[in-house]
């Protein structure tokens, strides 16, 4: 009975404290709650860009190519399929991860791992009601060192080809004004790019492209004055085949270089590297036909 004395005296000491030792908890509660709030109102310190780690939306970060006492705030990219920069143009964000450039670093990693191997690229278009898919083969004497610089090679023919087969009948009907448009390529690139270096979106753009803004759709059409005793002005379509940006200058459109960090080098094609084997279209998830 003694030794039963000391636990029933803290159990009874513990009923008679816990309306204290609630009303403390709530307390605490409140305050880790409150504390939350602050926090995600206001900013707060992050780690360095090329984190991918999922982030508010505002923070402060230091760019890879200023000094460490300097740091820049970084905000959300504008809620828009249209962004605008003055230096580099328009880009489209629907064409970041057109044919997934973050799988395709990942297959090419994986076949040179495995001494080689085929690999392919997917994209649906139409709300998926037909898509086009390429084949490449990945060579079994391509170092690990060099798997990047091949993705982007692969990435890069992927692209042109791409952007090729939507001009192409039927589809090239329903979108004429569609391949090659001046934003596509170099926003495939970027993409590319972001995946490759393991870098956020918005750090990419505040630290290496400035600001962006929501724009409407990028021209594609170019009027030019008409030459004298010429009544009519010629129209031209604007097209882009390479993956700089063209911008509009002074004396016409211009191609503009990528800041140094955003170069990369693409491996081209051979048969030490990797080699398009073909390609095909389908409609609804059906494959019809391959060209070699």
């Amino acid at each position: 009975m003694y030794r039963l004395r000391p636990f029933q005296f803290s159990v009874r000491h513990l009923f008679q404290q816990l309306p204290r030792i609630t009303t403390v908890l709530a307390l605490l509660l409140c305050l880790l709650l409150l504390h939350q709030k602050i926090n995600s109102l206001t900013l707060h310190q992050a780690p360095g860009a090329g984190s991918r780690p999922a982030r508010s939306a505002t923070y402060w970060v230091t760019c890879p190519n200023d000094r460490p006492h300097v740091q820049r705030l970084i905000t959300p990219l504008p809620d828009a399929r249209y962004y605008y920069s003055d230096e580099y143009g328009w880009f489209d964000s629907s064409h970041f991860d057109a044919g997934n450039p973050a799988k395709l670093i990942e297959d090419v990693e994986t076949a040179v791992s495995h001494s080689g191997g085929t690999i392919t690229i997917t994209q649906s278009v139409r709300g998926g009601l037909t898509g086009h898919t390429a084949t490449y083969r990945v060579s079994g004497y391509l170092p690990q060192e060099q798997a990047i610089a091949a993705a982007l090679g692969i990435y890069m023919d992927w692209s042109l080809r791409f952007e090729a087969w939507q001009g192409g009948l039927p589809r090239g009907l329903f979108g004429p004004l569609t391949p090659f448009a001046i934003e596509d390529l170099p926003t495939q690139y970027l993409g590319f790019v972001e995946d490759a270096q393991q870098l956020n979106r918005a750090e990419l753009f505040t630290c290496y492209l400035d600001e962006v803004e929501t724009a409407d759709s990028p021209p594609h059409l170019w009027i030019t004055e008409p030459e004298q005793g010429d009544p009519i002005p010629e129209i031209e379509r604007l097209t882009n085949e390479t993956f700089e940006p063209l911008v509009p200058t002074e004396t016409g459109w211009q191609h503009v270089e990528w800041p140094e960090a955003l170069q990369m080098d693409a491996l081209p094609s051979s048969s030490l590297t990797w080699m398009f084997t073909g390609e095909d279209t389908w409609y609804l998830n059906q494959e019809i036909g391959s060209d070699e």
